[in-house]
């Protein structure tokens, strides 16, 4: 970089108020006052302006009658004048054929000074540089630019103050050619703020010191801590905002930090920063934001830890995380700690930390005391659970023994019920007799209690239970890290059971109240699967595509399941086949656990349509030896059973549906919901072997409606207008159908006919072939067009229909008389 031979203007002579001073002194008698923090090209500019004022210069304060016409009266630094010198200018700039030019940096404390700028004409501002400037100013410095990267490192390290940027600058002009320019730039502002804090006085110092910590500064506080009388902190403190290290905020330059420990000295910075805290404490004006900062700027006290703890009790989840490690790094003991900050983490959804933490109590469990123990299991456990592995979780308390759970133990049962171990969970659930009747240890032994009814009582004698301990858990003082919320295990068990409604009003409820919880997104996917499940695609797609792509095994469990369901319900064979591969990863880590049968259905039937059941055959295998380890739970069983009923729907196997229709039988004298399912299993089968029975498909098909499955009705309608041979059945149940799952506004405004007078005559011929079964090639011949033409003119057909799948779209074209 080429230096210019004429060094360049100070920074702070290139404003527009600057330039008219300068060029007011050569032909008037301007009294002005030049206001700047340090560092700002106050000095510079009152150099350019004694260059130009044509008569003498007077370097200081003059008693009026001193000064003769056309004098000038430059002084630099008024803000260190004594009354008696304020006073003096203030009644020299009465006299208009004297120029009166004053610097000053601001102190607006001082009423001497205030009276003078009152006096004299006006004032020109002298500041920070922006990027920008910093940017123009490299470009006079070095006479070319720089990178904008460059220029934004100077700018921060620098604070914008001018004296730091020329350094900076003027360092890289004079740097050899091979010099870093980062490293130039760091060494050049660190070199500046030593010489300026090597000047100043030790109060000024320790004003700053007290900066370093982030609290800001208070003139009291000040005033206590450097030991300064009567108004010395408020003089100290404007010191200190004019000195030009310090931001807005009160808080030291970042790059200025170093430099002053190394002027202080380490250990007189840590006594200072102590002694502030001290100070705050004596005062009560010690907060939270505070306290962070100083244990931010290391500053070590047992007090002041005991505070980031006490805090960190109170706080949500995230912001409890980051108050105990800032509590460690302010003394605490770590490992005291590990229990406390595991369970914040763990509720913050920080996983990692949360299973790190609790492993580490887990590896001293003999020097960890039962409680505790308990503690660390509940929370590993609960990890456990959220990645997927809920068979771990029951694993770490069949350890743990049911003798050792505490107040832990309504979790160790849900769990180990959940899993399959009947038994384990009987003995677990006995340890929580002596748990304090706080509200969530009481949520926690009724969510148990509706758990173990719903596989031996009702459904609503279940759901009351489990909806009884939602309500408690959202009165609970203090969150607990669970292996599930409250909220999820009833809505599941609601879905399990066709009380959609109660899902969904208890999932919206809780969504509500997440914040950024750990269960915010497994509540959300849970709402979206009601909405699926009621055949609003459109809602359970628009919820899932808002997730993080980084979401916890089980959640993406769920999701995945969720985009397969809705793309075979949807009938497009592409985005399934997608939706299925994306989904290949979750399905090879999946281990089955009762509140996971819902994706695993989809999975299954997704599997079904594209004739790769082998792949998740080995988890339904173990769903159903699950459902005979827990007695065949009517409740839980039934969903799965309705999905075999439809992968045997899928495969066209009807030997294959049997098992699961007679399941839904026995079920049916206990349940209304499995009722429905299984009189809907029955009017399945005889679709499936050419016998349609119109009367008990529009039957079931209804009853699919009522019980919250209207998009399962439709197509077990939309399935039967194909198979029957009488035109104004197909009709009438294809009616059915659309009125159980909606078209589109534009489609349900005219009828078929209507619809399908609107197809041109090529689109009716094609329509004519289809229905009769011929593949797109086998049209194109009969056609004399090709198969991509023919498939381009079905894909317009079935948006004249609006059909959402092939299904319906043929089915439509027979209620329509085509292939009769």
């Amino acid at each position: 970089m080429q230096a210019q031979l004429v060094p360049p203007a100070p920074a702070a002579a290139t404003t527009p108020a600057a330039r008219a001073l300068l060029d007011g002194v050569r032909v008037g008698n301007p009294h002005m006052l030049l206001r700047g923090p340090a560092g700002t090209g106050k000095s510079a500019l009152l150099t350019l302006v004694r260059e130009r004022v044509p008569g003498p210069v007077i370097p200081g304060p003059v008693a009026v009658t001193e000064a003769q016409p056309g004098d000038a009266v430059i002084v630099d630094d008024a803000h260190l004048l004594s009354p008696s010198g304020l006073a003096a200018l203030t009644e020299l700039s009465a006299r208009p054929d004297v120029t009166v030019v004053v610097a000053s940096e601001p102190r607006p404390g001082n009423a001497g000074l205030r009276a003078l700028t009152a006096a004299l004409d006006g004032t020109v501002a002298l500041g920070f540089l922006g990027a920008r400037d910093v940017a123009a100013r490299a470009d006079l410095i070095l006479g070319a630019s720089l990178p904008t990267q460059l220029v934004a490192m100077i700018h921060r390290l620098s604070g914008g103050v001018p004296r730091c940027v020329d350094a900076a600058l003027t360092a890289l002009r004079d740097a050899p050619a091979a010099a870093a320019a980062d490293r130039t730039v760091t060494t050049a502002i660190a070199a500046c703020h030593s010489e300026v804090l090597g000047a100043m006085d030790p109060e000024l110092l320790c004003a700053l010191a007290l900066a370093t910590t982030g609290t800001g500064l208070d003139a009291t506080e000040l005033a206590r801590v450097v030991g300064l009388p009567g108004d010395g902190g408020r003089d100290l403190l404007e010191r200190a905002r004019a000195c030009g290290l310090l931001q807005q905020s009160d808080v030291l330059l970042a790059s200025a930090a170093e430099p002053l420990r190394a002027t202080l000295g380490a250990q007189r910075l840590t006594g200072l920063h102590l002694e502030s805290l001290r100070v705050k404490r004596d005062l009560g004006s010690l907060d939270l934001p505070a306290a962070r900062a100083y244990a931010a700027a290391g500053v070590t006290d047992p007090a002041l830890a005991e505070y980031l703890c006490s805090q960190a009790v109170l706080a949500e989840a995230r912001l409890a995380t980051a108050l105990y490690e800032e509590a460690v790094w302010a003394g605490a003991d770590a490992d005291a700690l590990a229990l406390r900050r595991a369970e914040a983490a763990g509720l913050s959804g920080d996983l990692d930390t949360a299973a790190r933490l609790a492993d580490g109590l887990l590896e001293r469990a003999a020097d960890t005391s039962p409680a505790d123990l308990a503690a660390a299991v509940r929370i590993a456990a609960a990890v456990a659970a959220h990645q997927g592995m809920l068979v771990r979780s029951a694993d770490l308390y069949e350890w743990l023994g049911p003798h050792r759970t505490g107040i832990d133990g309504p979790v160790a049962e849900i769990v180990l019920l959940a899993t399959g171990r009947p038994e384990a969970a009987a003995a677990a659930g006995g340890g929580s007799a002596l748990a304090p009747p706080t509200s969530s240890t009481a949520a926690e032994t009724l969510l148990a209690q509706g758990l173990r009814q719903s596989f031996e009582s009702s459904a609503p004698v279940a759901l009351n239970s489990l909806t009884r301990a939602v309500s408690l858990s959202a009165t609970a003082f203090r969150s607990r890290f669970l292996p599930d919320s409250a909220a999820a295990l009833t809505a599941l068990a609601a879905m399990h059971c066709g009380e959609l409604a109660r899902a969904q009003t208890l999932l919206v409820r809780a969504t509500e109240s997440d914040g950024d919880g750990v269960y915010r997104d497994r509540h959300r996917l849970l709402a979206a699967w009601v909405s699926m499940l009621r055949g609003d695609l459109e809602a359970a797609t628009a919820t899932v595509d808002t997730l993080s792509p980084a979401l916890a095994p089980r959640d993406a469990l769920f999701a995945a399941a969720l985009r397969v369901g809705v793309a075979r319900r949807t009938g497009d064979i592409g985005s399934l086949h997608q939706s299925w591969e994306g989904a290949g990863h979750v399905v090879a880590e999946h281990s089955v656990d009762l509140l996971s049968l819902l994706p695993l259905g989809e999975l299954w039937l997704a599997a079904a349509r594209l004739q790769e059941t082998d792949r998740v055959a080995h988890l339904v295998e173990q769903a159903r030896e699950l459902l005979t380890r827990l007695g065949e739970p009517t409740l839980w069983g039934t969903p799965l059973h309705w999905y075999g009923v439809q992968a045997a729907i899928l495969t066209e196997t009807p030997s294959d549906l049997v098992p699961h229709a007679h399941a839904l039988g026995v079920a049916a004298e206990t349940s209304s919901y499995a009722a429905g399912l299984a009189r809907a299993g029955r009017a399945w089968l005889r679709v499936l072997q050419g016998e349609p029975d119109a009367g008990e498909v529009e039957k079931a098909a209804l009853e699919l409606g009522v019980i919250g499955l209207p998009w399962d009705g439709a197509r077990l309608a939309g399935e039967a207008a194909l198979r029957v041979t009488d035109t104004a059945t197909a009709t009438a149940l294809l009616q059915l159908a659309r009125s159980l799952r909606p078209l589109p506004a534009a489609a349900t405004s005219t009828t078929e006919r209507e619809i399908g007078s609107t197809l041109t005559e090529r689109e009716s011929d094609v329509a004519r072939l289809l229905v009769t079964g011929l593949t797109y090639r086998d049209i194109g011949s009969r056609l004399f067009i090709s198969a991509k033409t023919v498939e381009h003119h079905v894909a317009r057909i079935r948006r004249r229909l609006g059909a959402q799948s092939r299904a319906e779209m043929l089915s439509m074209l027979r209620a329509m008389g085509y292939g009769a």
